[in-house]
């Protein structure tokens, strides 16, 4: 169903706004406007201020849409012209990339926007960026971002570094220091985090080292090391440890990471990380390596940890 309407040759009216200097255009195949580029400067008001949606080429920018639209009409993603200061649920941020939920409330921001290229560098895009200061509950700390995801409430959801940076976070376990990022329940506590390195913690199991190699950095929304509300461990990734669980009746079995071909070059080899997840209502674990699971009780088995090795 459509939900724009054509003003003139470059003009579209929507229940959000109405857009002048309208490049092209592309529509959901259902007809509804997806979104748009836009050759001319237009001023969008939001509930994060005035933007001003990209209407200038650069070689640095990523290939998208000035504005993206939900199906009801309402703005889905701007892509900024400039970076320019927007008001977010925990201040003014600079931002190059804005994302919203469908009924207007800011879900993300980026402060740079750049493609990573032979033309562009990671160094270059970072090269523009300025540390951020951050305080909660859980970490104080001052690094280079990549965005700020935020729940419908305002609450902050992940927030997620820029590759190189690292934030020291506070949890039952110690002080661990994350990569990639972290992610907030609603409440505000401590959901999970990338572990910047190898890192012992104490589980119900026995003593077992979190790291996943091959975490993916595009957003922190979810990593490796989960907590609940009330800051125990609830599942993480291991490709140092191999357990060995005795049952009752004497059987042993044994749980540890898998070597699989590299994707990349389709020749060597990787190990992909176990993960293990615990849950304290049922007092079981439970054990995947992306092929299989297995959930065991706990008070009816004995663990023995060892370290991995291919």
């Amino acid at each position: 169903m459509r939900n724009f309407n054509l003003l003139g040759n470059d003009t579209i009216q929507l229940p959000s706004g109405v857009f002048a200097g309208v490049e092209s255009l592309v529509c959901y195949p259902s007809g509804e406007l997806e979104g748009i580029r836009l050759s001319k400067k237009n001023m969008l008001i939001t509930h994060i201020g005035e933007l001003i949606p990209a209407y200038n080429e650069t070689y640095r920018r990523k290939t998208k849409y000035s504005v993206e639209f939900y199906k009801c009409g309402m703005v889905k993603a701007v892509a900024l012209d400039e970076m320019q200061e927007i008001q977010t649920p925990i201040g003014e941020f600079p931002a190059e990339l804005v994302t919203f939920f469908e009924t207007g409330e800011l879900k993300r921001f980026f402060p740079l926007d750049g493609k990573i290229s032979g033309m562009w560098s990671e160094v270059e895009e970072k090269s523009l960026a300025i540390p951020l200061s951050f305080e909660l509950p859980f970490t104080a700390f001052a690094a280079i971002i990549s965005g700020v995801a935020f729940y419908k409430n305002g609450g902050i959801r992940s927030i997620t570094l820029f590759p190189g940076e690292s934030a020291l976070i506070t949890t039952k376990y110690g002080e661990i220091l994350a990569r990639n990022g972290f992610s907030l329940h609603e409440s505000g506590e401590l959901e999970s985090l990338e572990p910047f390195k190898r890192t012992e913690v104490q589980t119900p199991i026995g003593l077992l080292t979190a790291f996943d190699p091959h975490a993916v950095g595009i957003n922190a929304d979810s990593n490796s090391l989960v907590f609940d509300r009330i800051g125990r461990i609830i599942s993480l990734t291991t490709v140092h440890d191999r357990v060995v669980a005795q049952m009752a009746d004497r059987r042993s079995v044994s749980f540890g990471p898998r070597e699989i071909v590299n994707p990349l070059d389709n020749e060597s080899m990787i190990t992909m990380g176990q993960r293990i997840s615990f849950d304290y209502g049922t007092h079981t674990v439970t054990f995947a390596d992306g092929k299989s699971k297995a959930t065991l009780s706990i008070p009816e088995c004995e663990f023995v940890i060892s370290a991995y090795s291919s």
